[in-house]
Protein backbone atom coordinates (compact mmCIF):
# COMPACT_ATOMS: atom_id res chain seq x y z
CA UNK A 1 0.00 0.00 0.00
CA UNK A 2 2.91 2.45 0.47
CA UNK A 3 2.92 3.59 -3.29
CA UNK A 4 -0.66 5.18 -2.61
CA UNK A 5 -0.53 5.59 1.07
CA UNK A 6 -0.60 9.62 0.70
CA UNK A 7 -3.89 9.42 -1.37
CA UNK A 8 -5.23 6.58 0.92
CA UNK A 9 -4.72 8.95 4.08
CA UNK A 10 -5.98 12.03 2.75
CA UNK A 11 -9.10 9.95 1.04
CA UNK A 12 -9.84 7.51 3.98
CA UNK A 13 -8.36 8.76 7.22
CA UNK A 14 -8.32 12.96 7.04
CA UNK A 15 -10.97 13.66 4.04
CA UNK A 16 -12.13 16.85 3.24
CA UNK A 17 -13.15 19.06 5.50
CA UNK A 18 -12.97 22.14 7.61
CA UNK A 19 -8.93 22.08 7.31
CA UNK A 20 -9.39 22.32 3.53
CA UNK A 21 -11.80 24.71 3.49
CA UNK A 22 -10.11 27.18 5.71
CA UNK A 23 -6.73 26.89 3.68
CA UNK A 24 -9.09 27.77 0.56
CA UNK A 25 -10.44 30.83 1.76
CA UNK A 26 -6.71 32.35 3.01
CA UNK A 27 -5.45 31.12 -0.06
CA UNK A 28 -7.97 32.35 -2.17
CA UNK A 29 -7.56 35.96 -1.47
CA UNK A 30 -4.42 35.51 -3.72
CA UNK A 31 -6.72 34.58 -6.90
CA UNK A 32 -8.99 37.44 -5.32
CA UNK A 33 -6.18 40.00 -5.23
CA UNK A 34 -4.46 39.23 -8.76
CA UNK A 35 -8.62 38.97 -10.62
CA UNK A 36 -8.72 42.65 -8.18
CA UNK A 37 -5.53 43.77 -10.06
CA UNK A 38 -6.68 42.44 -13.84
CA UNK A 39 -9.39 44.98 -14.02
CA UNK A 40 -7.64 47.30 -11.96
CA UNK A 41 -5.40 47.84 -14.86
CA UNK A 42 -8.01 47.85 -17.23
CA UNK A 43 -9.02 51.40 -15.50
CA UNK A 44 -5.38 52.71 -14.68
CA UNK A 45 -3.45 51.93 -18.12
CA UNK A 46 -6.21 54.53 -20.11
CA UNK A 47 -6.38 56.77 -16.87
CA UNK A 48 -2.90 57.51 -16.52
CA UNK A 49 -2.45 57.50 -20.50
CA UNK A 50 -4.59 60.57 -20.35
CA UNK A 51 -3.15 61.98 -17.23
CA UNK A 52 0.38 61.60 -17.37
CA UNK A 53 -0.08 62.34 -21.29
CA UNK A 54 2.31 58.59 -21.92
CA UNK A 55 3.60 57.38 -25.33
CA UNK A 56 2.86 54.28 -26.92
CA UNK A 57 6.40 53.03 -25.86
CA UNK A 58 5.58 53.83 -22.03
CA UNK A 59 2.71 52.66 -22.50
CA UNK A 60 3.93 49.53 -23.84
CA UNK A 61 6.39 49.39 -21.13
CA UNK A 62 3.90 49.85 -18.10
CA UNK A 63 1.61 47.14 -19.49
CA UNK A 64 4.78 44.88 -19.97
CA UNK A 65 5.95 45.09 -16.45
CA UNK A 66 3.29 43.93 -14.11
CA UNK A 67 4.05 40.51 -16.58
CA UNK A 68 7.67 40.74 -16.51
CA UNK A 69 7.13 40.73 -12.92
CA UNK A 70 4.70 38.06 -12.89
CA UNK A 71 7.86 36.09 -15.05
CA UNK A 72 10.15 36.65 -12.52
CA UNK A 73 8.30 35.99 -9.58
CA UNK A 74 7.02 32.81 -11.13
CA UNK A 75 11.02 31.95 -11.45
CA UNK A 76 11.35 32.64 -7.93
CA UNK A 77 8.69 30.14 -7.03
CA UNK A 78 9.75 27.29 -9.26
CA UNK A 79 13.20 27.44 -7.68
CA UNK A 80 12.84 28.32 -4.19
CA UNK A 81 9.12 26.98 -3.14
CA UNK A 82 10.41 22.80 -3.87
CA UNK A 83 13.57 23.28 -1.78
CA UNK A 84 12.62 25.91 1.29
CA UNK A 85 9.13 24.68 1.57
CA UNK A 86 5.85 26.57 -0.03
CA UNK A 87 4.50 28.13 2.97
CA UNK A 88 8.07 30.59 3.68
CA UNK A 89 7.43 31.73 -0.32
CA UNK A 90 3.82 32.96 0.46
CA UNK A 91 4.78 34.69 3.77
CA UNK A 92 7.42 36.64 2.11
CA UNK A 93 5.18 37.31 -1.00
CA UNK A 94 2.49 38.49 0.80
CA UNK A 95 4.70 40.83 3.13
CA UNK A 96 5.56 42.43 0.20
CA UNK A 97 2.33 42.28 -1.52
CA UNK A 98 1.16 44.51 0.68
CA UNK A 99 3.54 47.23 1.18
CA UNK A 100 3.98 47.47 -2.69
CA UNK A 101 0.20 48.18 -3.06
CA UNK A 102 0.16 50.71 -0.25
CA UNK A 103 3.19 52.65 -1.97
CA UNK A 104 1.32 52.61 -5.20
CA UNK A 105 -0.87 55.21 -3.65
CA UNK A 106 2.07 57.33 -3.76
CA UNK A 107 3.65 56.87 -7.30
CA UNK A 108 3.98 60.53 -8.87
CA UNK A 109 5.14 59.40 -12.31
CA UNK A 110 5.36 56.75 -14.70
CA UNK A 111 8.81 55.52 -13.76
CA UNK A 112 7.72 54.48 -10.26
CA UNK A 113 4.58 53.02 -11.79
CA UNK A 114 6.70 51.14 -13.55
CA UNK A 115 8.68 49.67 -10.58
CA UNK A 116 5.76 49.08 -8.73
CA UNK A 117 3.81 47.22 -11.11
CA UNK A 118 7.07 44.94 -11.69
CA UNK A 119 7.51 44.46 -8.26
CA UNK A 120 3.88 43.56 -7.64
CA UNK A 121 3.98 41.34 -10.53
CA UNK A 122 6.97 39.35 -9.02
CA UNK A 123 5.19 39.29 -5.68
CA UNK A 124 2.03 37.98 -7.28
CA UNK A 125 4.08 35.44 -9.61
CA UNK A 126 5.57 33.76 -6.64
CA UNK A 127 2.21 33.24 -5.04
CA UNK A 128 -0.25 32.44 -7.66
CA UNK A 129 1.67 29.08 -7.94
CA UNK A 130 1.55 28.31 -5.13
CA UNK A 131 -1.94 28.61 -4.02
CA UNK A 132 -3.06 26.10 -6.32
CA UNK A 133 -0.06 23.64 -5.28
CA UNK A 134 -0.67 24.22 -1.82
CA UNK A 135 -4.82 22.93 -2.25
CA UNK A 136 -3.83 20.26 -4.57
CA UNK A 137 -1.02 18.29 -1.89
CA UNK A 138 -3.69 18.52 0.82
CA UNK A 139 -6.79 17.76 -1.08
CA UNK A 140 -8.22 14.14 -1.90
CA UNK A 141 -8.05 13.31 -5.73
CA UNK A 142 -12.16 13.49 -6.24
CA UNK A 143 -12.12 16.90 -5.00
CA UNK A 144 -8.58 18.26 -6.25
CA UNK A 145 -10.18 19.62 -9.54
CA UNK A 146 -13.21 21.00 -8.40
CA UNK A 147 -11.33 23.24 -5.48
CA UNK A 148 -8.84 24.48 -7.86
CA UNK A 149 -11.79 25.97 -10.42
CA UNK A 150 -13.22 27.22 -6.72
CA UNK A 151 -10.36 29.21 -6.49
CA UNK A 152 -11.26 31.23 -10.31
CA UNK A 153 -14.57 32.39 -7.91
CA UNK A 154 -12.41 34.77 -6.11
CA UNK A 155 -10.47 35.91 -8.89
CA UNK A 156 -13.80 36.92 -10.31
CA UNK A 157 -14.98 38.50 -6.31
CA UNK A 158 -11.89 40.63 -6.83
CA UNK A 159 -12.97 41.87 -10.42
CA UNK A 160 -16.27 42.52 -8.45
CA UNK A 161 -14.49 44.10 -6.03
CA UNK A 162 -12.77 46.59 -8.32
CA UNK A 163 -16.10 46.98 -9.93
CA UNK A 164 -17.61 48.56 -6.45
CA UNK A 165 -14.46 50.65 -6.01
CA UNK A 166 -14.69 51.75 -10.08
CA UNK A 167 -17.90 52.91 -9.82
CA UNK A 168 -17.39 54.99 -6.29
CA UNK A 169 -14.03 56.55 -7.52
CA UNK A 170 -13.69 56.22 -11.09
CA UNK A 171 -15.83 58.69 -13.34
CA UNK A 172 -14.74 56.77 -16.37
CA UNK A 173 -12.95 54.17 -18.22
CA UNK A 174 -10.12 56.54 -18.18
CA UNK A 175 -10.86 59.36 -15.48
CA UNK A 176 -11.14 58.70 -11.72
CA UNK A 177 -9.00 58.55 -8.32
CA UNK A 178 -7.17 55.34 -8.77
CA UNK A 179 -5.32 56.30 -5.98
CA UNK A 180 -8.08 55.58 -3.54
CA UNK A 181 -8.45 52.17 -5.51
CA UNK A 182 -4.88 51.16 -4.56
CA UNK A 183 -5.55 52.09 -0.96
CA UNK A 184 -8.75 50.59 -0.61
CA UNK A 185 -6.76 47.01 -2.48
CA UNK A 186 -4.52 47.38 0.19
CA UNK A 187 -6.79 45.95 2.87
CA UNK A 188 -7.60 42.28 1.37
CA UNK A 189 -3.84 42.57 0.84
CA UNK A 190 -3.23 41.91 5.20
CA UNK A 191 -5.81 39.83 5.65
CA UNK A 192 -4.48 37.08 3.58
CA UNK A 193 -0.88 38.24 5.06
CA UNK A 194 -2.33 37.33 8.69
CA UNK A 195 -4.21 34.64 7.53
CA UNK A 196 -1.31 32.88 6.35
CA UNK A 197 1.40 33.60 9.10
CA UNK A 198 -1.17 32.20 11.90
CA UNK A 199 -3.33 29.42 9.96
CA UNK A 200 -1.84 28.22 6.80
CA UNK A 201 0.04 24.81 7.27
CA UNK A 202 3.22 23.69 5.39
CA UNK A 203 2.23 20.89 3.00
CA UNK A 204 2.72 17.76 4.70
CA UNK A 205 3.71 16.26 1.40
CA UNK A 206 6.56 18.75 1.08
CA UNK A 207 7.64 18.17 4.12
CA UNK A 208 7.77 14.40 4.16
CA UNK A 209 9.60 14.31 1.33
CA UNK A 210 11.90 16.88 2.25
CA UNK A 211 12.92 14.18 5.20
CA UNK A 212 11.10 16.26 7.89
CA UNK A 213 9.03 13.15 8.34
CA UNK A 214 7.60 13.68 12.01
CA UNK A 215 7.07 17.54 10.97
CA UNK A 216 5.10 15.77 7.93
CA UNK A 217 3.48 13.54 10.38
CA UNK A 218 2.00 16.01 12.81
CA UNK A 219 0.70 18.46 9.61
CA UNK A 220 -1.49 15.52 8.92
CA UNK A 221 -2.44 14.34 12.84
CA UNK A 222 -3.63 17.93 12.50
CA UNK A 223 -5.76 17.95 9.25
CA UNK A 224 -7.36 15.11 10.57
CA UNK A 225 -8.20 16.28 13.95
CA UNK A 226 -9.46 19.69 12.66
CA UNK A 227 -11.16 17.79 10.46
CA UNK A 228 -12.80 15.38 12.49
CA UNK A 229 -13.34 15.51 16.35
CA UNK A 230 -13.51 10.92 16.36
CA UNK A 231 -10.26 11.54 13.79
CA UNK A 232 -7.49 8.46 15.39
CA UNK A 233 -3.63 9.43 15.04
CA UNK A 234 -1.97 7.64 12.61
CA UNK A 235 -0.81 4.40 13.00
CA UNK A 236 2.77 2.69 13.49
CA UNK A 237 1.93 0.90 10.34
CA UNK A 238 0.99 4.30 8.30
CA UNK A 239 3.76 5.81 9.17
CA UNK A 240 6.41 3.17 8.31
CA UNK A 241 4.39 3.30 4.93
CA UNK A 242 4.82 6.68 4.31
CA UNK A 243 8.55 6.33 5.21
CA UNK A 244 8.58 3.75 2.82
CA UNK A 245 6.63 6.16 0.16
CA UNK A 246 8.80 8.77 0.23
CA UNK A 247 12.21 6.58 0.21
CA UNK A 248 10.66 4.95 -3.21
CA UNK A 249 10.08 8.22 -4.44
CA UNK A 250 13.40 9.43 -3.75
CA UNK A 251 15.09 6.45 -5.12
CA UNK A 252 12.89 7.10 -8.18
CA UNK A 253 14.11 10.85 -8.55
CA UNK A 254 17.66 10.71 -7.00
CA UNK A 255 19.63 11.32 -10.05
CA UNK A 256 17.80 14.48 -10.92
CA UNK A 257 16.56 15.44 -7.23
CA UNK A 258 16.70 19.73 -7.17
CA UNK A 259 17.58 20.40 -10.27
CA UNK A 260 15.82 21.72 -13.44
CA UNK A 261 17.12 19.05 -15.57
CA UNK A 262 14.25 16.61 -13.79
CA UNK A 263 11.83 18.47 -16.05
CA UNK A 264 13.63 17.38 -19.05
CA UNK A 265 14.17 13.83 -18.65
CA UNK A 266 12.70 11.46 -20.96
CA UNK A 267 9.61 11.30 -18.31
CA UNK A 268 8.53 14.63 -18.25
CA UNK A 269 9.89 16.38 -21.47
CA UNK A 270 6.75 15.66 -23.26
CA UNK A 271 5.08 17.04 -20.90
CA UNK A 272 7.45 19.97 -20.18
CA UNK A 273 7.67 21.49 -23.68
CA UNK A 274 4.11 21.43 -24.34
CA UNK A 275 3.66 23.45 -21.02
CA UNK A 276 5.70 26.43 -21.85
CA UNK A 277 4.49 26.19 -25.46
CA UNK A 278 0.94 26.34 -24.60
CA UNK A 279 0.56 28.74 -21.16
CA UNK A 280 3.48 31.10 -23.60
CA UNK A 281 0.93 30.87 -26.54
CA UNK A 282 -2.57 31.22 -24.32
CA UNK A 283 -0.88 34.36 -22.21
CA UNK A 284 -0.07 36.20 -25.00
CA UNK A 285 -3.70 36.08 -26.40
CA UNK A 286 -4.96 36.38 -23.40
CA UNK A 287 -3.21 39.21 -22.54
CA UNK A 288 -3.10 41.00 -25.87
CA UNK A 289 -6.77 41.07 -25.82
CA UNK A 290 -6.98 42.49 -21.87
CA UNK A 291 -4.91 44.95 -23.24
CA UNK A 292 -6.36 46.73 -25.84
CA UNK A 293 -9.89 45.53 -24.07
CA UNK A 294 -10.45 49.06 -22.32
CA UNK A 295 -9.29 51.00 -25.52
CA UNK A 296 -11.23 49.22 -27.86
CA UNK A 297 -14.35 49.79 -25.78
CA UNK A 298 -13.35 53.60 -25.97
CA UNK A 299 -13.32 53.90 -28.96
CA UNK A 300 -16.60 52.16 -29.78
CA UNK A 301 -17.83 55.01 -27.51
CA UNK A 302 -18.74 52.46 -24.66
CA UNK A 303 -19.07 53.37 -20.87
CA UNK A 304 -17.41 51.95 -18.22
CA UNK A 305 -20.77 49.45 -17.46
CA UNK A 306 -19.83 48.18 -20.83
CA UNK A 307 -16.09 47.21 -18.97
CA UNK A 308 -18.16 45.72 -16.39
CA UNK A 309 -20.38 43.90 -18.37
CA UNK A 310 -17.58 42.26 -20.57
CA UNK A 311 -16.91 39.88 -16.99
CA UNK A 312 -19.95 38.35 -17.08
CA UNK A 313 -18.64 35.84 -19.72
CA UNK A 314 -16.63 34.81 -16.88
CA UNK A 315 -19.32 33.52 -14.22
CA UNK A 316 -21.02 30.97 -16.17
CA UNK A 317 -17.42 29.59 -17.42
CA UNK A 318 -16.55 28.79 -13.55
CA UNK A 319 -19.84 26.69 -12.76
CA UNK A 320 -19.08 24.70 -15.98
CA UNK A 321 -15.58 24.42 -14.70
CA UNK A 322 -17.02 22.84 -12.01
CA UNK A 323 -18.92 20.52 -13.69
CA UNK A 324 -17.08 19.28 -16.52
CA UNK A 325 -13.77 19.65 -14.92
CA UNK A 326 -13.70 15.84 -13.14
CA UNK A 327 -16.78 14.77 -15.17
CA UNK A 328 -15.62 15.23 -18.80
CA UNK A 329 -11.60 15.93 -17.79
CA UNK A 330 -9.08 18.32 -17.70
CA UNK A 331 -8.24 17.83 -21.59
CA UNK A 332 -11.92 17.52 -23.19
CA UNK A 333 -13.01 20.84 -20.90
CA UNK A 334 -9.71 22.44 -22.88
CA UNK A 335 -9.97 21.08 -26.43
CA UNK A 336 -13.81 22.43 -26.17
CA UNK A 337 -13.42 25.99 -24.70
CA UNK A 338 -9.74 26.71 -26.60
CA UNK A 339 -12.45 25.54 -30.52
CA UNK A 340 -14.82 28.19 -29.08
CA UNK A 341 -11.39 30.58 -28.05
CA UNK A 342 -11.02 30.64 -32.07
CA UNK A 343 -14.08 30.61 -33.54
CA UNK A 344 -15.01 33.69 -31.49
CA UNK A 345 -11.55 35.41 -32.35
CA UNK A 346 -12.21 35.14 -35.54
CA UNK A 347 -15.51 36.28 -35.63
CA UNK A 348 -14.86 38.97 -33.79
CA UNK A 349 -11.97 39.92 -36.19
CA UNK A 350 -14.50 39.39 -39.88
CA UNK A 351 -17.44 40.96 -37.88
CA UNK A 352 -15.93 43.33 -35.84
CA UNK A 353 -17.83 46.15 -34.02
CA UNK A 354 -21.05 44.29 -34.69
CA UNK A 355 -20.60 41.76 -32.24
CA UNK A 356 -17.55 43.41 -30.12
CA UNK A 357 -19.47 42.95 -26.61
CA UNK A 358 -21.45 39.87 -27.50
CA UNK A 359 -17.55 38.47 -28.86
CA UNK A 360 -15.61 39.87 -26.13
CA UNK A 361 -17.95 38.33 -23.29
CA UNK A 362 -17.50 34.98 -24.83
CA UNK A 363 -13.93 35.56 -25.24
CA UNK A 364 -13.85 36.17 -21.32
CA UNK A 365 -15.60 32.80 -21.03
CA UNK A 366 -13.04 30.97 -22.64
CA UNK A 367 -10.33 32.41 -21.13
CA UNK A 368 -11.70 31.63 -18.01
CA UNK A 369 -11.83 28.11 -18.39
CA UNK A 370 -8.89 27.76 -20.31
CA UNK A 371 -6.92 29.64 -17.24
CA UNK A 372 -8.66 27.67 -14.02
CA UNK A 373 -8.21 24.07 -16.24
CA UNK A 374 -4.66 24.87 -17.39
CA UNK A 375 -3.65 25.63 -13.84
CA UNK A 376 -4.59 22.04 -12.39
CA UNK A 377 -3.61 20.48 -15.85
CA UNK A 378 0.29 21.80 -15.07
CA UNK A 379 -0.19 21.11 -11.10
CA UNK A 380 -0.70 17.59 -11.56
CA UNK A 381 1.47 16.92 -14.43
CA UNK A 382 4.50 17.34 -12.18
CA UNK A 383 5.94 15.51 -9.38
CA UNK A 384 5.75 16.93 -5.85
CA UNK A 385 9.54 16.75 -5.36
CA UNK A 386 9.73 19.36 -8.43
CA UNK A 387 5.91 20.14 -9.07
CA UNK A 388 6.50 24.11 -8.05
CA UNK A 389 9.55 24.04 -10.76
CA UNK A 390 7.77 22.95 -12.95
CA UNK A 391 4.71 24.92 -12.42
CA UNK A 392 7.01 27.74 -11.78
CA UNK A 393 8.51 27.84 -15.08
CA UNK A 394 5.68 27.13 -16.73
CA UNK A 395 3.81 30.61 -15.14
CA UNK A 396 7.01 32.04 -16.36
CA UNK A 397 6.69 31.26 -19.73
CA UNK A 398 3.56 33.13 -19.92
CA UNK A 399 4.36 35.87 -18.01
CA UNK A 400 7.05 36.58 -20.93
CA UNK A 401 4.43 36.07 -23.55
CA UNK A 402 2.35 38.76 -21.11
CA UNK A 403 5.12 41.27 -21.33
CA UNK A 404 5.95 40.73 -25.18
CA UNK A 405 2.27 41.75 -25.70
CA UNK A 406 1.89 45.21 -24.82
CA UNK A 407 4.77 45.60 -27.32
CA UNK A 408 2.95 43.58 -30.11
CA UNK A 409 -0.45 44.63 -30.02
CA UNK A 410 -0.39 48.46 -29.04
CA UNK A 411 1.71 49.17 -32.04
CA UNK A 412 -0.86 46.74 -34.01
CA UNK A 413 -3.94 48.14 -32.53
CA UNK A 414 -3.35 51.74 -33.09
CA UNK A 415 -3.01 51.17 -36.89
CA UNK A 416 -5.24 48.59 -37.25
CA UNK A 417 -7.94 48.05 -34.70
CA UNK A 418 -9.24 45.02 -34.97
CA UNK A 419 -6.14 42.93 -36.93
CA UNK A 420 -4.99 41.65 -33.38
CA UNK A 421 -8.14 39.14 -33.35
CA UNK A 422 -6.53 37.67 -36.22
CA UNK A 423 -3.50 37.18 -34.94
CA UNK A 424 -4.75 35.93 -31.47
CA UNK A 425 -6.99 33.27 -33.24
CA UNK A 426 -4.31 31.90 -34.86
CA UNK A 427 -2.11 31.36 -31.38
CA UNK A 428 -5.15 29.55 -30.20
CA UNK A 429 -4.99 27.33 -33.20
CA UNK A 430 -1.62 26.63 -32.20
CA UNK A 431 -2.48 25.96 -28.71
CA UNK A 432 -5.39 23.33 -29.89
CA UNK A 433 -2.78 21.41 -32.22
CA UNK A 434 -0.23 21.16 -28.92
CA UNK A 435 -3.61 20.03 -26.30
CA UNK A 436 -4.49 17.52 -28.56
CA UNK A 437 -1.09 15.80 -28.40
CA UNK A 438 -1.01 16.45 -24.63
CA UNK A 439 0.26 13.37 -23.06
CA UNK A 440 -1.42 12.84 -19.92
CA UNK A 441 -4.10 13.63 -17.94
CA UNK A 442 -4.75 13.02 -13.92
CA UNK A 443 -8.18 13.64 -13.23
CA UNK A 444 -9.57 11.63 -10.38
CA UNK A 445 -6.30 9.65 -10.26
CA UNK A 446 -2.94 10.13 -7.47
CA UNK A 447 -0.33 12.02 -7.64
CA UNK A 448 3.17 11.15 -7.73
CA UNK A 449 2.70 7.22 -9.00
CA UNK A 450 6.19 6.17 -10.12
CA UNK A 451 6.30 5.11 -13.32
CA UNK A 452 6.07 0.84 -14.21
CA UNK A 453 8.84 -0.07 -15.85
Amino acid sequence: MSDQIFEYLLERKLGFGKHQLRQFFIISFIDFLDGAEFLFLSLLTPTLKQEWNLSIVELSIFGGSFNLGLMIGSTICGFLADKIGRKRILIIGTVLQTGVVFLTVFAQNILQMILLRLTYGTVIGMNLPISSILMIEVTPKLHRGKIIVALQIMILLGRCWIMILGYIFMEGISKGNWRAISLCNSMPCLFCLIGTIFWIQESPRFLILHQEIQKGIDNLNNIGQFNNSDYEMLTDNEILSLKEWASEQHLHHQQENNSIKQLFNSENLPITWRNYLIFFLFMFTMLAIFNILPFILDDENKSLLHLYIVDIGEIPAIFLMLYSIDTFGRLSTLLLSTTLLIIILFSIWVWKFQIIIMGLIIFKFCCKINWGTLNVLFAESYHTLYRSLGVGTTMAMGRIAGSLAPFVVFPIYFNNNYLPFLICGVCSFFMLILLISYPIDLTKKPLDQLKKQ
